[in-house]
């Protein structure tokens, strides 16, 4: 077993925390923390990491793809502010998708153009009913002639407000059993336009997550996939298998980021007139904390040479997300308490650590969900449909 990166992953991760440093940390800096990047603003970024392959990480290089794969995913996860990373991620997941289950002639007009950076892209799937259960969709798509027409509401549209194109679930009718007949769809925004409304959140306040509206929004037909016609479920389970320890990644580096201003923190802070690193209830909640974040590396790493491998590591892919939420809610909230009252003042980084890993916790699957598929996947019993 190699726990050490490869020399090429090792030059990626070091070449990303340099541009991070020495560029995008400025630009998030230059724009109000509590609003949503401008849109010029995730250009920039855009066009500065577009020579890292992040856009085309797990898509066939055969279609364009840049072969960085699902672990070097994962390392822009953990690497980048999430802010940064949130429109590559989904510039990238609908691209996956498209190459999986799109027409031929999809891959030859839109997945170029996210490929090439010059769209972003976001994924609808979610509903105000529906979040775990994707199969319960009630947006519809109508078949009117050579277009459908799609109405519904979506929530937790990753980069929404910024998207170009939306990659829309939506039902188009029930199937022999009655079940619902889930199939994706491609909205060009500026063609089909769709009403969005940001989330006001608690944490990672410069994304752009929102509501869409699809009234009566009509599209061609050959916007459908094909490939995934009434099996949108399907298409969305191998994508989310390596997206899961993924976005966990995500949380792990906020918690890491938590770990590091905690300690700095403890040695230079003094009561009694020595620095509290010295307590020893403080070592421990520091102990506590750096070894819930290297194991949370290592399971989120385990699970992505698996999916690199071409293996569908259900068990471990949820753990990863569940141990590692888990673990960063714990980290983030000691961070907060080695800070005393100053972990809840905003001259300190870890009272926005606290309430951004509270909202990260829910993408791709909540917690309680992780621990009902790995159920699933240790009993083989389902204890939902």
């Amino acid at each position: 077993m190699d726990f050490n990166f490869s020399q090429e992953h090792q030059l990626f991760k070091d070449t990303l925390e340099r541009l991070v440093t020495r560029e995008i940390e400025p630009i998030l800096a230059r724009y109000p923390a509590d609003e949503p990047l401008p849109r010029e603003a995730c250009e920039r970024i855009r066009e500065m990491l577009l020579p890292m392959g992040i856009h085309g990480a797990r898509v066939p290089t055969a279609l364009g793809g840049t072969g960085l794969g699902a672990l070097g995913l994962g390392i822009a996860a953990q690497t980048l502010p999430y802010e940064a990373f949130e429109p590559l991620m989904c510039i990238e997941a609908v691209a996956l998708r498209i190459a999986l289950a799109g027409t031929d002639e999809m891959k030859a007009t839109v997945l170029p153009d996210l490929l090439a950076g010059r769209k972003f892209a976001g994924s609808a799937t979610s509903e105000p009913d529906v979040g775990s259960d994707p199969r319960g969709i009630t947006t519809r798509a109508r078949l009117e002639g050579d277009r459908y027409i799609l109405n519904g509401t979506k929530i937790w549209v990753s980069a929404g407000t910024l998207a170009d194109v939306l990659l829309v679930m939506a039902s188009t009718g029930r199937d022999d059993k009655g079940h619902n007949v889930i199939t994706p769809f491609l909205v060009d925004v500026a063609a089909s336009p769709v009403a969005t409304r940001r989330h006001d959140l608690l944490g990672i306040r410069q994304s752009h997550i929102c509501e869409v509206h699809l009234d009566n929004v009509s599209i061609p037909s050959r916007n459908m996939l094909a490939g995934a016609a009434g099996d949108a479920h399907g298409v969305l389970t191998s994508t989310w298998l390596s997206q899961r320890p993924v976005q966990a990644l995500c949380n792990v580096r906020l918690a890491e980021k938590a770990y590091e201003a905690a300690l700095a923190y403890a040695l230079q802070r003094k009561q009694f007139g020595k620095p509290i690193a010295s307590f020893q209830l403080v070592q421990d909640m520091l102990a506590e904390m750096r070894t819930l974040v290297d194991c949370s590396k290592l399971l989120c790493y385990r699970a992505l040479t698996l999916c690199d491998a071409g293996e569908r590591p259900h068990l471990e892919s949820s753990m990863a997300k569940l141990y590692s939420c888990q673990s960063a809610l714990r980290v983030t909230n000691l961070a907060v308490e080695i800070h005393g009252a100053f972990g809840a003042s905003k001259e300190f980084p870890v009272e926005k650590y606290f309430r951004d890993e509270r909202v990260l916790a829910f993408p791709d699957g909540t917690i309680n969900i992780q621990k009902l598929i790995m159920g699933r996947e240790l009993t083989g019993i389902r204890a939902f449909s």
